[in-house]
This record gives C-alpha cells, sequence and structure tokens, in this order.
C-alpha cells in the first residue's frame, strides 16, 4: 500500500477546512435575517419568552443553534456532526502532514529517496 505525501495530507486538509468553513456558514446563517419572519416561513410561531431565555445561543460558537422554540431548531440537523468530523479530518490531516514530512527528513540510508525539499547528499 502506498503511503500519502505530505503535499497529499496537506490538499486534503485545506479541502476539509474549505468545507468546514462553508458549513460553519450555513449553519451560522441559519436563522435568516428576521428570525421571527423565518419562523414563521416555516410554520413555526417564535417564543419570545423562549428566546429571552436562552439568548446567548443563537451566538454562541458550538454548537450551532438558532430555535424558534424549544422544540424546532433552524440550524440543519446536519451541521453540527459536520463541524466536528470535518475539524477533525482537519487536525488529522496536518498532523499527519507534518508527521509524514518529519519522518521523510530523518537521516536516510544511501540510496534511499529524500522528500519534503531534503537532498541525500
Amino acid at each position: 500500500m502506498r503511503r500519502l505525501s505530505p503535499l497529499a495530507w496537506l490538499a486534503v486538509a485545506v479541502a476539509s477546512s474549505f468545507l468546514l468553513g462553508i458549513t460553519y456558514f450555513v449553519g451560522m446563517f441559519s436563522g435568516g435575517h428576521e428570525i421571527d419572519e423565518t419562523c414563521a416561513s416555516v410554520g413555526r410561531p417564535m417564543d419570545d419568552q423562549y428566546r429571552a431565555e436562552h439568548w446567548r445561543e443563537p451566538g454562541q460558537w458550538f454548537p450551532l443553534r438558532n430555535k424558534c422554540d424549544a422544540d424546532h431548531d433552524l440550524v440543519p440537523v446536519w451541521v453540527n456532526p459536520a463541524v466536528v468530523v470535518l475539524a477533525l479530518l482537519t487536525g488529522v490531516c496536518v498532523v499527519g502532514s507534518v508527521g509524514r514530512c518529519a519522518k521523510d527528513l530523518l537521516p536516510r540510508r544511501a540510496g534511499q529517496k529524500a522528500a519534503c525539499g531534503s537532498s541525500t547528499e
């Protein structure tokens, strides 16, 4: 089985971080500009008392929530799990890229090819 190069690890990390940003954007702005109109458009009246008691929820970083009432969240159900998976994938790929590059830069025996911009001379 062929091992991934540091560049391949880094490419997957960049792609997953891009998808993470898009997913987070979708979750953060899922409530729209006017929350009462958005709730009405999905057939749920906005519960002002619930929103007053939980006023910090829409602005928190994680988990993403923007609820009309105690039962209905405007953030799609797939967003929070996708944020976790993509963040973990990004971290693992960055660590994999650094680890693979570090392994390639360790002293080599004669005749082995070096990677990550190093030379065997």
